[in-house]
């Protein structure tokens, strides 16, 4: 950290502004040198507070990282979707592909989902109770949510209305590819995405079979 962010000038700010600089700031350290040896000095001067500033707003490192999993960690909108899936016009289950393979990629591949991620995955034995309620409370829900949506689009007994979970594997596996291999290059990108957007049309256009 240079001498000039750490005599940053502090200014007053309120809650709703300063928070969001906590969080980046704490982004940034865990990433630079890992949860464990991040320092809250060095949080605070990244952000431009003192200690005691820092503590006012959050008590602990933990309280840190919870911060930035509910901030990040947050499931695609799924209400664009829905708002295609009720016009009921032919060719919108073509459309929702697009539209959902696009919400996945704008969600998931920020750098700092990223990097959030690759965090969990480094500290998951630390919190493994953030970890089970995150998915609990936010993952598992949504999950629901898209499996409705696709069995209202596909048809109630639908593999993909069934197990939504198919329906984002590509996005996962790409994901994946990110946080072990590094930031992927924009044709493949392209490419992973196209096909991801094929695969869904192809899904979604296949008949329904029992389970």
């Amino acid at each position: 950290m240079t001498t000039l962010e750490k005599v940053r000038t502090r200014q007053r700010l309120s809650p709703d502004e300063r928070i969001p600089q906590i969080l980046d700031a704490a982004l940034a350290e865990f990433t630079r040198c890992g949860f464990a040896a991040a320092r809250m000095d060095d949080i605070a001067a990244r952000c431009g507070l003192s200690k005691g500033g820092l503590y006012a707003h959050f008590g602990a490192k933990e309280a840190l990282f919870d911060a930035l999993m509910q901030r990040e960690l947050v499931p695609p909108d799924l209400a664009p979707l829905h708002a295609l899936a009720q016009r009921g016009e032919s060719g919108e289950a073509d459309r929702l592909a697009e539209a959902l393979v696009d919400e996945l990629h704008r969600q998931l591949m920020r750098p700092s989902v990223v990097a959030v991620l690759r965090l969990l995955v480094a500290e998951r034995e630390r919190v493994p109770q953030r970890v089970a309620q995150w998915h609990q409370a936010l993952v598992r829900p949504w999950l629901e949510l898209l499996g409705e949506l696709l069995a209202s689009l596909a048809g109630p007994d639908h593999l993909l209305g069934r197990e939504p979970w198919l329906a984002i594997a590509p996005a996962v596996h790409l994901l994946t590819a990110q946080l072990v291999l590094g930031e992927q290059a924009p044709q493949a990108l392209a490419q992973a995405r196209q096909a991801h957007v094929d695969m869904l049309r192809g899904l979604l256009s296949a008949p329904a079979r029992a389970a």
